[in-house]
């Protein structure tokens, strides 16, 4: 079942079409059919009854089989730090969040350089794919003073592993005086002007758009209550909306936030995004996706939904650091649109979605089937086309599964994964053990 592929970030494919016969997981019900994919878009352009498929006049080549195996849409992983890949065999998991940023972000992020930056995400990305998850949504903020540098290894990272990249560059704008020194310094490392974001995105954007590579997309993006100030805040919610983006947001991920917002803006963050939506001061809500959600009162979970934001929670990250847990049933009931999503690896057991959707299930028994049934299986919108969904017009992003076992992983049409093992780049060669020297280098580890 092997055809060229994916190789490097390029599809050598030959010839426009691709079929695939398997069975397909339908949002209705499985079904055995042919998809038939456009290579040059990545896009499904049919689906044809299983019958056909001797009367399909395609080279042999571009006829894969898998009629005993079943083909379900790829993972989303909709809020990561691949970055933090970097600080996995570091951690003890008994840390809870203060800890862990102490001894992790906080004492070694403003040393990354571009070269740990790119092994860090190209490690994430790998075990990312392994997994199945074909798109992931980053939120990244260690811009170190280097405006775009840092942030094109991220991209870079994503290109040659061949997974589809929604980044996030983050805006963070706050350094706090009264922070222990190495907070403060990280802090300073990251800060970045309300121009000077924007200028550092819509300069990464426009090389974005140079290189016409549908499985990226580039968006500003916000850190949080305690790293943004609410000019920022205004500034950036506008931005993407003018640029047609989703703005990722951390949002009440620690109690501590809640308890800065009221004091610092006069109520709890929620409130204080709906106001600035009353008020005229910033455009739209609805194409926020907020991340953890924990401390949010029902009061706020009204507003979260009349206001048509989504969001995104990391219940393994969460209990793991101690931070708390959202309450998926009251997001669920209010039918807000729940996204699923790992955090850092290295604040994680690993980077499956999978694992990820049956944790939140296992520790929310009051959520029905029916009403958990489409976690992690949302439809979402990347560029002028859907990922998430099998259905034409939509990415060619699948996993093919022989059980619950990932078999191959085919993302815009071209497999990336076969028999188990990637294929675009080799992980111990290319990315573990460059990685290790090069941590024991700058780390002095």
């Amino acid at each position: 079942m092997r055809e060229s592929g994916h190789l490097g970030g390029e599809n050598i494919l030959v010839g426009k079409e691709l079929a695939i016969k398997g069975t397909f997981v339908f949002e209705n019900g499985e079904e055995l059919k042919i998809a038939i994919i456009d290579r040059d878009k990545g896009l499904f352009k049919e689906f044809l009854a299983a019958g056909e498929w001797n009367n399909l006049d395609f080279p042999s080549e571009a006829k894969v089989d898998y009629s005993s195996f079943r083909i379900a849409p790829g993972d989303f992983n909709a809020h990561s730090h691949p970055e933090q890949s970097i600080y996995v065999e570091m951690v003890d998991p008994t840390w809870d969040l203060a800890t862990w940023c102490r001894h992790t972000i906080y004492r070694y992020s403003v040393s990354l350089t571009p070269k740990l930056v790119y092994l860090a995400c190209a490690r994430a990305f790998s075990r990312m794919v392994s997994y199945g998850i074909t798109s992931v949504m980053v939120s990244f903020y260690c811009h170190n003073r280097r405006g775009n540098e840092l942030d094109r290894e991220v991209l870079r990272a994503a290109r040659d592993v061949g997974i589809r990249l929604y980044f996030g560059r983050m805006h963070y704008d706050v350094i706090s005086q009264t922070a222990y020194p190495e907070k403060r310094e990280s802090q300073h490392s990251y800060f970045e002007t309300i121009d000077g974001a924007e200028r550092n995105y819509k300069a990464l954007q426009k090389e974005v758009e140079a290189w016409n590579d549908p499985r990226v997309i580039v968006a500003p993006s916000l850190h949080s209550f305690h790293a943004n100030t609410l000019d920022a805040m205004i500034h950036g919610i506008n931005l993407g909306y003018q640029e047609g983006r989703k703005v990722q947001l951390h949002l009440s991920e620690d109690e501590g936030d809640v308890r800065l917002s009221e004091e610092q803006f006069g109520g709890r963050p929620v409130d204080v995004l709906y106001r600035l939506y009353q008020e005229g001061k910033v455009a739209s809500l609805s194409h926020l996706i907020l991340s953890d959600c924990i401390w949010t009162s029902e009061e706020e979970k009204d507003l979260i939904a009349q206001s048509g934001m989504n969001v995104v929670l990391n219940p393994r990250m969460n209990d793991r650091v101690k931070a708390g847990r959202a309450d998926l049933k009251a997001f669920l009931r209010r039918g807000i649109p729940v996204y699923v999503g790992t955090d850092g690896e290295a604040s994680n057991d690993d980077l499956s979605i999978e694992r990820e959707i049956a944790y939140l299930k296992k520790i929310n028994p009051a959520v029905s089937y029916e009403e958990s049934k489409k976690l992690g299986y949302l439809p979402f919108d990347f560029h002028d086309f859907k990922i998430g969904v099998l259905e034409p017009q939509a990415a060619a992003d699948f996993k093919v599964l022989d059980g619950e076992k990932l078999v191959d992983l085919y993302i815009g049409g071209a497999r990336i994964v076969e028999g188990g093992e990637l294929r675009t780049i080799d992980v111990e060669k290319d990315i573990e053990n460059p990685l290790k020297l090069e941590r024991a280098n700058i780390f002095k580890l």
